[in-house]
């Protein structure tokens, strides 16, 4: 006889707990695919999108955030709604971001003129329309996020995906319009990369200041989210909203604000005993001590996980 829905949940559920992710999450997408309930469904999606890294998972994230949507609205749930279009565009902003480095790659290193080959050159025009059309969804969705949230918490969540859309809009203008004319040794980049003198060496004014007004945006908007939360009374989401912020800061390589806000989201973490935010506080706090030196390349596959 074979499993129930809720019989195939509780499996990925045991498997996630035992560290079979990747099998644990094969078995929730396919729940969010073929469940029987929009409640069992939506369950799942909520579940993938909450725990997948989209650094790696960016595609099973984003179906999952429009099975979610569709389940969020078949069943009514206007917060859920609200908060799963706010995490579509925050994930469609990474995946931008990704496009934006897989687009840089088709051009010549620095000083290009043109491109080696034609399909190359088709390439980059198709990759260019697919950012655009992106970046657009991306402000459509979070406008309606923010319009349609229906308290302050669902905001607060919302803004929060928000000023992440402005950080991976910072990252991938600074990855798109670096132009370094000369060749430095590897310990000297990292040098003037990691004391954030790289973004008045190597770009033009208007570049620096397009990326200055992204993490600024970035820093106001997760500070908006930290009034939505405490108009709600909700400290400890005003905790994770400001360890998000210093995570932000601190890959942008701005190590003081970073850690002040590190510091209150410290506090509130204690204050509150959650466990989940203490056990993450150590790891930023050392990787802004050490200035993001050795910390893993990402985008280029490094430190990657099963899943």
């Amino acid at each position: 006889m074979a499993a129930t829905d809720e019989e195939q949940f509780a499996a990925a559920e045991t498997l996630w707990a035992s560290g079979c992710v990747k099998a644990a999450a094969a078995a929730h997408l396919d729940l969010t695919r073929k469940a029987q309930t929009a409640e069992l469904r939506l369950r799942s999606a909520l579940i993938l999108i909450e725990r997948l890294n989209p650094a790696w998972n960016a595609e099973v994230i984003l179906e999952a955030c429009s099975t979610g949507l569709a389940m969020a609205t078949k069943l009514g749930e206007n917060g859920t709604q609200a908060y799963l279009m706010g995490m579509r565009s925050k994930n469609l902003a990474i995946f931008a971001a990704s496009l934006v480095e897989e687009r840089k790659s088709l051009r010549l290193a620095p000083g290009w003129i043109g491109f080696s080959l034609d399909r190359d050159e088709s390439a980059h025009k198709a990759l260019s329309e697919q950012i655009d059309k992106t970046e657009q969804e991306i402000d459509q969705l979070a406008q309606n996020a923010q319009r349609q949230s229906p308290d302050q918490t669902t905001l607060g969540h919302v803004v929060m995906s928000v000023a992440h859309i402005s950080f991976q809009r910072y990252m991938g203008l600074k990855s798109d319009r670096l132009r370094m004319s000369v060749r430095l040794p590897s310990f000297i980049r990292e040098w003037i990369r990691t004391w954030a003198l790289d973004e008045y060496s190597w770009y033009a004014s208007a570049d620096r200041q397009a990326m200055r007004n992204h993490l600024k945006e970035c820093e106001k908007r997760y500070n908006d989210a930290v009034s939505a939360f405490r108009s709600a009374d909700d400290e400890l989401n005003v905790g994770y909203a400001y360890y998000a912020l210093a995570n932000d800061l601190r890959s942008a390589n701005r190590f003081r604000k970073a850690t002040r806000y590190l510091n209150q989201a410290e506090a509130i973490a204690i204050r509150h005993n959650d466990e989940q935010l203490m056990n993450r506080i150590p790891i930023l706090r050392e990787r802004i001590r050490k200035r993001n030196r050795n910390v893993p390349n990402y985008v280029a596959g490094e430190g990657r996980p099963e899943i």
